[in-house]
């Protein structure tokens, strides 16, 4: 694989990981969390997902997510 292949999946890679562990982050303590939209169907399931537990279960997931985005910016080193 060209090097300047490497590199732009690795520039995606990271960005996709910071872009999706921010949304996981903030998202669970957001509004659209709480709304009567997703999961106002289920009255069981919308009461666990609002439990603190689950939003700071998820909001750890985000942070992992970054954590691997920077490792892997940091790690990267050209294949050749």
């Amino acid at each position: 694989m060209p090097v300047w292949l490497q590199r732009v999946f690795v520039v995606v890679y990271v960005l996709f990981c910071i872009e999706l562990g921010l949304v996981l982050i903030v998202l669970p303590w957001t509004r659209f969390w709480f709304g009567d939209g997703w999961t106002s169907q289920w009255t069981g399931f919308q009461s666990l997902v609002q439990s603190g537990f689950v939003r700071g279960a998820v909001s750890g997931l985000g942070l992992l997510d970054i954590w691997l985005g920077v490792v892997e910016a940091v790690r990267y080193r050209d294949r050749v």
